[in-house]
């Protein structure tokens, strides 16, 4: 057991593989014919079977591990010297997308299976263990109140995907009520891509379902998502009115805001394309009052970002146990050079805890 004084950091972004017990006992029976949770597929590599479907489309040579005990979590929490994780999805981010225009009780019911069971999960160490709650938001009045449900389960945050829902960008006005509903609950909105829709960004020219050309989709999908969802949410007027909302950009890196949120102040200071944007300040302003990225550990990027968007508005995150994370994420991060011992500590342990609200 690592002594409390040895942990180092706040994971704002790690994951869980849901194990069966999500799929067979916390999904309502009416639906559990049409999963089969975590299985070995042909290839004998782990993949989320829906309908018959692999979720994502890695390539064969990838393999999901299997999932773990809440117990064996925090031991490599102990081992990482990680104090407290925030606990994302991994099979059920593919629920928003998931089976066809008709299937919205069937996205509705895993969404509500994996918040129900994750909220079991953490309660074996609520101080260490905390979730972000997914969340579809074709249906509005739905979302916001599986949100409301969430967080009464003890969710740390609410995740969605920055993917179009039914063609809408997060501007659009039919999200008020949701945006509301979290700015009252108090909790942050985290914007959190996977790979896998078929809304993603360029998924037409790589194909979504093509595992041969994963590697391109996956550079993509995060990166550009992204950007999408902080121009709607910051340009598009979403925090000039709601200023309580807090959110978090997950999984990308940081280094791409430094250009993305200088472009949208070149753009608002246009004197025509400027008044387009309904907001009245810049929008990089907006990202400092209101808003988190989160950092890859190793990304040796991340000075330049402190440079420009201070080391207060960046914080640490492993996305362990995923395919493309490893152990030693902390010791990673702090081998790199050209950050100072107390933007180390902002950016692995203070910006998390302050943006979460953790003790």
């Amino acid at each position: 057991m690592t002594d409390a004084n040895d942990y180092l950091a706040i994971d704002c972004d790690g994951h869980v593989h849901e194990p069966d017990e999500c799929f067979t006992e916390y999904l309502e029976e009416a639906f559990r014919g049409r999963t089969q949770g975590w299985v070995l597929n042909k290839d004998g590599a782990r993949r989320f079977v829906v309908d018959g479907i692999d979720h994502p489309p890695f390539p064969s040579s990838i393999s999901a591990r299997k999932p773990m005990t809440a117990e064996n979590r925090l031991k490599v929490l102990d081992k990482e010297q990680i104090q407290t994780a925030v606990l994302f999805p991994s099979a059920i981010m593919s629920a928003p997308y998931v089976g066809g225009p008709e299937d919205t009780d069937f996205r509705h019911a895993l969404i509500r299976a994996y918040n129900s069971w994750v909220a079991d999960f953490t309660s074996h160490d609520s101080a260490r263990l905390k979730f972000a709650a997914p969340l579809a938001i074709e249906d509005v009045a739905w979302a916001a109140e599986e949100a409301r449900r969430a967080v009464a389960l003890g969710a740390a945050a609410i995740t969605l995907r920055p993917n179009p829902t039914l063609g809408r960008t997060f501007d659009d006005p039919v999200y008020d009520p949701l945006y509301q509903a979290i700015s009252d609950l108090g909790v942050p909105l985290i914007i959190h891509e996977t790979t896998g829709d078929p809304s993603t960004a360029a998924a037409d020219r790589y194909g979504i379902r093509n595992a041969e050309r994963y590697g391109f989709n996956h550079m993509i999908s995060h990166s550009f998502e992204q950007m999408f969802a902080c121009m709607s949410l910051i340009a598009g007027g979403v925090l000039e009115k709601f200023p309580e909302l807090r959110v978090g950009f997950f999984e990308a890196g940081c280094s791409w805001l430094v250009y993305w949120l200088n472009r949208m102040d070149d753009h608002y200071g246009h004197r025509i394309l400027g008044k387009q944007m309904p907001i009245s300040k810049k929008p990089s302003e907006y990202f400092q009052a209101q808003c988190l990225v989160s950092c890859d550990p190793g990304d040796e990027t991340i000075p330049y970002a402190i440079d420009a968007l201070g080391a207060g508005k960046i914080a640490f995150a492993t996305d362990y146990p995923h395919f493309d994370s490893a152990g030693g994420a902390v010791a990673e991060f702090l081998s790199l050079d050209g950050i100072s011992p107390g933007d180390q500590r902002k950016i692995l342990w203070d910006n998390a805890a302050r943006f979460y609200g953790l003790d």
